[in-house]
């Protein structure tokens, strides 16, 4: 191991743990406040509403 990188092996020495990519987002329509408190969002296109069902069947 080397002292640099200590959590990666000697052969990736530029190795990272992790990265993490976010996209910057673009100020669009919003709800009008009551509807965002309701929604739980302020930004219609960020509004995923759960569907209460599982992903799969058993």
């Amino acid at each position: 191991m080397n002292n640099q990188n200590q959590g990666t092996p000697d052969g990736c020495p530029h190795m990272v743990l992790a990265m993490a990519y976010i996209l910057n987002q673009v100020w669009a329509d919003t709800y009008e406040p009551q509807m965002a408190l309701h929604r739980g969002t302020l930004f219609p296109g960020l509004d995923k509403p759960f569907i209460g069902e599982e992903p799969w069947r058993k």
